[in-house]
């Protein structure tokens, strides 16, 4: 039941990391990701899947919102949303 809760978090973190990339040409899923990661967490919570911190899963969009809040370099928050959706799509692949 655990590993089944842990595929389901990295396939719904997909699916939110998705949306982020649809926006990424005009820079408009800088200012949309902290609202993505609500809803991430959101639908994590109604599932009923582990929200702590020391899930991967979670921590990786952790270390995204960080960056994106703090780092003034378009290019790295760039990075940063492209490094949590390339996980996103592997980590789900993988779990199937």
């Amino acid at each position: 039941m655990k590993k089944e809760k842990y595929n389901e978090a990295w396939k719904i973190s997909k699916k939110y990391t998705s949306i982020l990339m649809e926006h990424e040409d005009n820079n408009d899923h800088f200012k949309i990701a902290p609202n993505i990661y609500s809803q991430y967490l959101s639908e994590l919570q109604l599932k009923n899947i582990d929200r702590n911190i020391k899930q991967r899963y979670v921590q990786i969009w952790e270390t995204m919102i960080n960056t994106v809040n703090h780092n003034l370099k378009v290019d790295v928050c760039r990075a940063a949303i492209k490094l949590l959706h390339q996980t996103s799509v592997q980590r789900s692949f993988v779990n199937n």
